[in-house]
């Protein structure tokens, strides 16, 4: 399990796993990517994410140097097959994906670098896994704008709503990107 991470570019966030059982803290940020749900059904949905061993899935979080949690990113691993990531492969071999569920931030000034910070450290965890791809939400969204500048040569045309990144070991995810 990697340490937490203090990313000084964006403002003194740290990044690293959630794993107090109490989610208040990340409340705000759970009602906001789940409107329509209630406390007891978010709370029921990060119980069976965090119940489960941080290899299977999980919580990283963005914290202020505050102290405030200001986004997150739940995960999961699964195996995927190959043909409906990329549409110029028709193999059907399973590969490992780390697949972000959610990802969320409750400062939309900062939206962008906080996703960025969040998904620079999915990559690590999942490079770090053996992960061959990262699989995020459809990256149409104005807060995908720097993941979309900082990983393009990564970018696979999908089959599926979803944007995938091909991992490669040599990726630095923590190199700058201009904004």
């Amino acid at each position: 399990m990697p340490s937490v991470k203090v990313n000084d570019h964006w403002g003194d966030l740290r990044i690293g796993f959630y794993e107090n059982p109490d989610i208040y803290p990340l409340m705000p940020i759970l009602q906001q990517e789940f409107p329509n749900w209630n406390s007891k059904r978010i709370n029921s949905y990060m119980q069976l994410v965090m119940s489960e061993d941080k290899n299977i899935s999980g919580v990283i979080t963005a914290k202020n140097g505050s102290g405030y949690y200001v986004g997150c990113l739940i995960y999961t691993y699964q195996q995927v097959d190959c043909g409906s990531i990329n549409n110029s492969s028709n193999e059907t071999k399973a590969v490992n994906v780390f697949v972000v569920e959610n990802l969320n931030s409750c400062i939309p000034i900062l939206q962008k670098k906080i996703f960025l910070s969040l998904v620079d450290e999915a990559i690590n965890i999942a490079e770090t896994n053996d992960c061959e791809y990262l699989e995020l939400p459809n990256l149409a969204n104005e807060g995908y704008e720097l993941i979309k500048t900082k990983y393009n040569s990564q970018i696979q045309k999908p089959k599926t709503f979803r944007t995938y990144l091909k991992l490669s070991k040599s990726l630095n995810p923590y190199e700058s990107v201009n904004i």
